[in-house]
């Protein structure tokens, strides 16, 4: 059976972080410790490996440079060619801690910097730029001046089937984590959002019935009917994500690219093409945010808490 081709594969590898953003789109300021155990991701890339192939795997957080053998996730989906590019999405705060190791699996890091760093963008990538020749990998550094708070208890079942239908992230990816195939990310830390924000606890757990177990006999048909269903997942109903209605020209140029894999491989790699694609991004946009959107802008202040690296 031909490998069904997904665009996109987000790989928390590790849901804590060593920043505490209080609107957190991974609700990583809500989880004192959380792995994707390496022993679990190698069982899941061993069942996926069979159905799917992914334009590229963002490997990300939380934080994913406190996870100390990130390498070894990422060369094992290598060696099951799951992917045309390898991604890892940070913070940066640990950017002088990448190992050769790591550097030498990657195609791409993209880190968010934040005001408070103590480290200008420059710094940063004053250092990467000679590292990423030897290693060869792309690196971008987008400043993120504020995050849009997607998270609601509030919206109507009409309202989150519209946000199911308009939701880019569910057109174009999915979410791996711990033994469970997503269409987003918001399953997984639903439950948690709800409970310690809100003291609301459903009489459901998301993080099983809005998603499909990867090792399931007969998860191919599964997959097929879980990607197809129209219908809203039940996370939807707690996110604004889908009604940010963002239909740019450019957002539509990024859709219609990562179809096609032989235009990933080209332009992921090309340091020159991605730098000029995040460039118009940006100034079309106006996104120096976590997220666009027609919401109102929610700043939010970066503060460190317990150090865990």
């Amino acid at each position: 059976m031909e490998k069904k081709y997904i665009p996109h594969a987000e790989v928390p590898v590790i849901e804590h972080c060593n920043l505490n953003c209080d609107l957190c789109n991974c609700h990583a300021n809500l989880i004192d410790k959380s792995y994707y155990p390496l022993e679990q991701f190698i069982k899941d890339i061993d069942n996926l490996s069979k159905h799917v192939h992914f334009g590229f795997m963002t490997f990300m957080g939380g934080e994913p440079l406190l996870c100390e053998n990130l390498d070894k996730y990422i060369s094992y989906a290598r060696d099951k060619k799951m992917a045309e590019i390898y991604r890892v999405l940070s913070n940066g705060l640990l950017y002088k801690r990448l190992s050769p190791q790591l550097m030498d699996t990657i195609d791409v890091l993209e880190i968010s910097h934040y005001p408070e760093m103590k480290d200008s963008v420059k710094v940063i990538s004053d250092y990467l730029k000679p590292l990423s020749k030897k290693h060869n990998f792309t690196y971008y550094i987008k400043s993120i001046g504020y995050f849009n708070e997607i998270d609601t208890i509030s919206i109507s079942e009409g309202e989150a089937q519209q946000g199911y239908h308009n939701c880019r992230r569910i057109v174009d990816g999915c979410c791996i984590f711990n033994g469970y195939y997503y269409k987003c990310m918001r399953p997984k830390t639903t439950n948690l959002y709800l409970e310690k924000r809100h003291g609301i606890k459903l009489d459901k757990d998301l993080r099983i019935t809005d998603g499909v177990k990867i090792s399931a006999d007969d998860f191919r048909n599964r997959l097929e009917a879980y990607i197809s269903d129209t219908k809203m997942m039940d996370s939807c109903k707690y996110c604004l994500m889908g009604l940010e209605h963002d239909e740019s020209f450019v957002t539509r140029m990024k859709h219609l690219a990562l179809q096609r894999p032989y235009l990933i491989r080209t332009f992921y790699k090309n340091h020159i093409l991605y730098h000029s694609f995040k460039k118009i991004k940006s100034l079309v946009q106006f996104d120096e945010g976590a997220h666009s959107s027609d919401k109102e802008i929610i700043t939010t202040s970066i503060h460190t808490v317990e150090k865990k690296y």
